[in-house]
């Protein structure tokens, strides 16, 4: 054959007489296999048809193929020898198949006649994998399939690899752009955006039209003003942060504040009816009911009923008595006592069984997001400032934590375009020392938010560098409480029987409220 091979360029030159006595000095070398004259004859004729039938087609495709011909790649694969390849290895295929069909099916026998004929090395190798080509088959599939495996977890271990280090470099840059000594960290949560939702900004949201009994605005949100009514003016101080502790202050040395800086978000806890479409009617009477009393107790600024209609009862101006004793901070300082620097927010709804979990309607949803960018916007309230009850809520008889339980978990912040509250550090545990026992944990599900995990640390420190036990530094801090406290009720520009008549020290607990009332802070 390698004779043969040298005396023409290329087997496409050959005639089929031609190419039949030259493929056929091939295929008499594996005939010397069979004893028998016939099998000799029929191996023959059947693996030089087989053979004939492929190089026909093989033609056929490269000389019918416009392409091909365009590209002139004919040409180039003859004179390249892998036409002569690709024929040479059909040739064999076609002998190891024909040899197969016709050899005795006993092993030994196999060997023997291979050994009796001593065919080569390579011939027997490419018989044998001609025997064994499922199984090579299988072999070559399993390992694709392993291949492409190993080619995806490649792809995600060296995303994540890449995310990790992009994310551990702008907490880096942050840091040192920022640091931490000088910055509350709800005002680094808040820094982190939200995702999904569009950007908030407050030029975007601008009153629209104002009538006798409404307002609307930019937004789409409509404030209802049938129920509004007046209070005592705001009034309260800035706690500054000193490296982490609170400077002791005082009305003389710090000027008053007059202007909300947040809004607190609560439920009514008053009595629901199901939320169907034959019970309009009452809905709205219990509606009514609950309206009333909350302008009757000035017990919040905004009510949002559970038709996303929004009514304002509190001028903005005025404090609402909806957060009594309780504890918030932003990147500006402290706050002591949030009916005076804070809005309240509240939605008519309730939780059931004592199981914490609200539940808005889809109504709910969007008004209480749009009103939230309307006082966002009118009063320059930052995303930090922006809370719910539960998380701020103290009672310093006890100097425990979420004495009052309304959104203590599951507030939907995202969905007012807010950061989540729940990782932040509320300043009621890292600055003033409040704690919480194993009740406030089962009625939170087994375990207080994260931000509170966070706090604990945080005060612990401070109680390390000034030398005193946690106990010691909480002792110290109730009182201080008390005090800021107290100067928050000073500060009212109110007479004193009414300043009393609101005061709320949460020292005993709050007359109970009857249904369909708000929840009494």
């Amino acid at each position: 054959m390698t004779a043969t091979k040298a005396q023409i360029s290329s087997v496409s030159q050959l005639t089929t007489a031609e190419a039949t006595l030259f493929y056929s000095k091939t295929v008499e070398r594996y005939a010397s296999f069979f004893d028998r004259p016939e099998q000799r004859l029929r191996f023959l004729n059947n693996t030089l048809a087989h053979q004939l039938a492929c190089k026909e087609k093989l033609d056929h495709a490269l000389e019918s193929h416009s392409l091909i011909k365009r590209l002139g790649l004919y040409e180039r694969l003859k004179n390249a020898g892998f036409y002569d390849r690709l024929l040479d290895l059909w040739l064999h295929r076609h002998i190891c198949r024909e040899l197969q069909d016709l050899l005795p099916s006993a092993s030994k026998e196999r060997r023997h006649l291979l050994q009796r004929s001593k065919a080569t090395f390579a011939t027997q190798l490419l018989f044998r994998c001609y025997e064994m080509r499922r199984l090579l088959y299988g072999a070559a599939v399993a390992a694709c399939v392993v291949a492409l495996l190993g080619c995806g977890y490649t792809a995600v271990w060296s995303a994540r690899r890449v995310n990790t280090y992009l994310a551990s470099r702008r907490q880096t840059e942050r840091r040192l752009a920022n640091p931490a000594g000088n910055r509350n960290n709800a005002a680094v949560a808040a820094e982190s955006g939200v995702k999904h939702m569009p950007d908030y900004r407050p030029e975007k949201v601008w009153l629209v039209e104002q009538q006798g009994n409404y307002e609307r605005y930019s937004n789409g949100a409509r404030i209802l003003t049938d129920y509004e009514t007046g209070n005592h003016t705001r009034g309260y101080v800035v706690l500054p942060r000193n490296q982490g502790m609170l400077v002791k202050t005082g009305s003389g040395e710090q000027s008053i504040r007059r202007h909300p800086v947040g809004i607190v978000y609560h439920t009514s806890e008053s009595d629901m009816l199901p939320f169907t479409p034959d019970n309009n009617a009452s809905i709205e009477v219990h509606t009514r009911g609950l309206l009333e009393y909350v302008r009757k107790n000035k017990s919040y600024n905004y009510v949002i009923d559970r038709f996303g209609q929004v009514y304002r009862i509190v001028r903005d101006a005025d404090a609402a008595h909806h957060a009594g004793n309780s504890v918030w901070s932003d990147a500006e300082g402290v706050y002591v006592g949030l009916n005076e620097s804070f809005l309240g927010v509240c939605f008519e709804t309730n939780s059931e069984s004592d199981s914490l979990d609200e539940q808005l309607t889809e109504a709910q949803l969007v008004a209480g997001r749009l009103l939230t960018q309307v006082l966002r916007s009118r009063h320059n309230i930052s995303d930090a400032g922006c809370v719910t009850h539960g998380l701020v809520s103290v009672n310093p008889s006890n100097m425990l934590i979420c004495y009052h339980h309304d959104w203590a978990r599951n507030f939907p912040f995202e969905a007012f375009g807010l950061s989540d509250k729940y990782k932040v550090a509320p300043a009621s545990v890292s600055e003033f020392g409040f704690t919480y026992d194993e009740e406030i944990m089962e009625k939170l599900g087994g375990d207080v938010w994260p931000g509170v995990k966070v706090a604990e640390e945080e005060f612990h420190s401070r109680a390390e560098k000034l030398n005193v036990t946690p106990e010691e530094m909480r002792r110290r801090m109730r009182e201080r409480y008390r005090e800021e406290m107290n100067l928050t009720l000073r500060l009212r520009t109110t007479h004193p029987a009414e300043a009393e008549t609101s005061r709320q020290t949460d020292d005993s607990p709050p007359a109970p409220a009857s249904r369909p009332n708000a929840r009494q802070t």
